[in-house]
């Protein structure tokens, strides 16, 4: 064969191999192109529930942050309520006990009033009830009594009138004389004052 003839016959051999490989070509180029549609496809819906998982998480933390709060709020509100009526409770029995030494305070003062005669008001012994009576009624006042005063107007929320008698030094309604101290503890009354009140 001439080498035209040969020249004739590769060229649509070689034609055909190139349509063939164009044709090969975009069929890998097109399943590629499925490929990564697919690929996209499942990567949204992955992300699409990941979305939907995180949102219900962050509504779990949130009710759950919710709880713990409203949990520590009870909680502290539980223990102030406690603290509170424990603190009562001592005001209470510190109350009944300086109510029980409140006649302890009465004796002493009547007996320092009516020293008999012929005993000596300095003596060492009687000074020694003083200093007594004296730690006493420190204890008590530590503990937040202070005496209810008796002097001026009388006060029905502070004073027991027991008596009353006409007096030409003390104003009418005023107090003439106290025949019983009275307390408060902690600006409370502990014992009213019982006093006599002039006409």
């Amino acid at each position: 064969m001439t080498e035209e003839k040969i020249e004739q016959m590769a060229v649509p051999a070689m034609e055909t191999v190139a349509a063939d490989g164009a044709e090969g070509d975009a069929a890998q180029d097109g399943g590629a192109a499925a490929e990564a549609a697919l690929d996209v496809a499942e990567l949204l819906t992955t992300v699409a529930q990941l979305e939907a998982e995180l949102a219900e998480a962050r509504q779990e933390c949130a009710s759950i942050t919710e709880k713990s709060q409203r949990l520590a709020a009870e909680f502290q509100n539980s223990r102030r309520r406690q603290e509170r009526q424990l603190a009562e409770e001592m005001e209470r029995v510190s109350a009944h006990i300086i109510k029980r030494l409140l006649p302890v305070l009465d004796d002493f003062d009547l007996a320092f009033a009516n020293i008999p005669e012929g005993v000596d008001a300095q003596a060492a012994w009687v000074e020694g009830f003083r200093q007594i009576q004296r730690k006493l009624r420190s204890a008590v006042e530590e503990e937040g009594l202070t005496p209810i005063p008796t002097d001026g107007a009388f006060d029905p929320t502070l004073h027991e009138a027991i008596a009353s008698a006409p007096s030409d030094t003390v104003a009418s309604g005023h107090i003439i004389d106290t025949l019983r101290a009275g307390y408060m503890l902690k600006g409370r009354v502990l014992r009213p004052a019982l006093v006599r009140v002039a006409l």
